[in-house]
């Protein structure tokens, strides 16, 4: 009998939901799930080179913390509870920022196994983006 790809738990590797301008995020709290980075098509549009698109959920917050010490609203598997859109961005300070992360995590998480401490993840990232003059930030 043949293996069925939903035993794995392999992930497809695509961004979902319908597309939103960076603008129409700006102030809002969201969670960012999952992010794309590569070449952009628009030469000379940033520094970097490079486009990132992220997977962003509009969830509910709550004012408190759940047990896990998340604010975001979950449905009974544990995922956040909200739509899903797509962004994309050009932001080379967005663009590091994430790469940064990633890069501090994986830090983290070889400290933790030394320790024989459990592994930590990126995503979910509860976050505000904000735009101060021309450039956009985390916060």
């Amino acid at each position: 009998m043949g293996m069925r790809i939903c035993d794995l738990n392999v992930q497809p590797d695509f961004i979902i939901g319908r597309s939103i301008g960076i603008d129409e995020l700006f102030d809002r709290r969201i969670l960012i799930e999952k992010v794309i980075i590569d070449k952009s098509n628009f030469d000379g549009k940033n520094s970097s080179g490079l486009c990132m698109q992220m997977q962003v959920c509009l969830a509910t917050f709550n004012q408190q913390p759940d047990a896990a010490g998340d604010y975001f609203t979950k449905d009974k598997d544990g995922n956040p509870v909200g739509e899903r859109r797509s962004c994309f961005t050009g932001s080379d300070i967005l663009i590091d920022t994430i790469k940064r992360a990633e890069t501090r995590v994986a830090e983290i998480n070889k400290a933790n196994a030394e320790k024989g401490l459990p592994k930590q993840s990126l995503f979910p990232i509860d976050t505000t983006i904000v735009k101060i003059g021309k450039c956009f930030q985390f916060t």
